[in-house]
């Protein structure tokens, strides 16, 4: 009897040693390899528990399903740069279960719509930003950080979808560090912004006096609801033509234009127009530009080809 007890026990053990962990992302499984951490070194679309049970950084690059990943316990750092292949898939990157996550990095994760970090109380330093201010991959509108009371760094960079952040943590005292910036080739884009403490944000007093905010518009709110208004957040439809243009163009409308500005790929503004028929912009070099357009309440921001 002993004896079988004892084959039993040790079957067990052989078992749960044996547990593996589904990484059907090939990219996903590639990193483990090249970094030491999928022990069997060959793509089979998983890895053993125990190989990543101890992984406390991890950078994946263009990987897009992150399956797996909720099984990193002891994962502290991660980077997910270029991930995603589509712009128009609606991803969502769910890390609930990586409790013991103290920093993360997004950067420029195509098709990345939802990010849930809810209940992650260690999380101490949050990037998601753009790798380029004029290329937008992720449309993450909502982003909840009430439930990570020890949040003190936040970026959030060139993301002009955000609309919606919520930072009611009760350790705003604590976060010196929050930047928000919006492309600066558009106009100030409504955003409500959830705090501790709405009169103080909304007075630019501390602790909110070390706050950026570049591009936005902010509604601080600390109870009921923030609602943004369509009028203002609604874009222009408008067409510029002809593009690519050597001297001269034109903008087709229904909406009354107020303004017409110029700008560079580097952000600098060049030139600023009323409305016209036609505008002249033959004094400059060729290249590329961008032409924000903007009536009362809203704005739209095209790419210009001069000749």
């Amino acid at each position: 009897m002993k004896s079988y007890i004892t084959i039993l026990s040790l079957l067990c053990s052989l078992t749960l040693m044996a547990q593996t962990t589904s990484i059907p992302d090939q990219q996903f499984e590639q990193i483990l390899i090249n970094e030491g951490i999928d022990s069997d070194g060959i793509i089979n679309g998983q890895v053993l528990t125990s190989d990543i049970n101890n992984v406390q950084s991890l950078a994946l690059n263009n990987v897009e399903d992150l399956t797996g990943l909720q099984d990193f316990n002891a994962l502290e750092s991660l980077v997910l740069d270029e991930g995603g292949q589509s712009l128009s898939s609606n991803i969502t990157v769910d890390l609930t279960a990586n409790t013991n996550l103290k920093e993360l990095e997004i950067w420029s994760f195509a098709g990345l719509t939802d990010l849930d970090v809810t209940g992650l109380s260690n999380l101490q330093d949050i990037w998601i930003v753009e790798s380029q201010d004029d290329v937008n991959t992720m449309s993450i509108s909502d982003l909840d950080l009430s439930t990570n009371t020890n949040i003190e760094y936040v970026l959030l960079g060139y993301i002009d979808s955000f609309r919606r952040i919520n930072l009611k943590n009760g350790n705003n005292a604590n976060m010196q560090d929050f930047e928000l910036d919006m492309d600066f080739f558009v106009s100030m884009w409504p955003t409500c912004i959830k705090v501790d403490d709405a009169t103080a944000a909304t007075n630019n007093t501390a602790p909110y006096d070390t706050w950026l905010l570049s591009g936005v518009d902010p509604t601080f709110y600390d109870a009921a609801e923030c609602t943004l208004s369509l009028k203002q957040a609604e874009e222009i439809e408008v067409a510029l033509y002809p593009n690519p243009t050597e001297n001269t163009f034109q903008l087709q409308t229904q909406t009354e234009v107020q303004k017409v500005e110029l700008f560079s790929l580097q952000g600098k503004k060049i030139a600023q127009f009323s409305s016209q028929e036609n505008y002249d912009i033959s004094f400059l070099e060729t290249g590329i530009y961008f032409v924000e357009v903007s009536s009362i309440n809203s704005s739209q921001t095209l790419r210009l080809i001069k000749k």
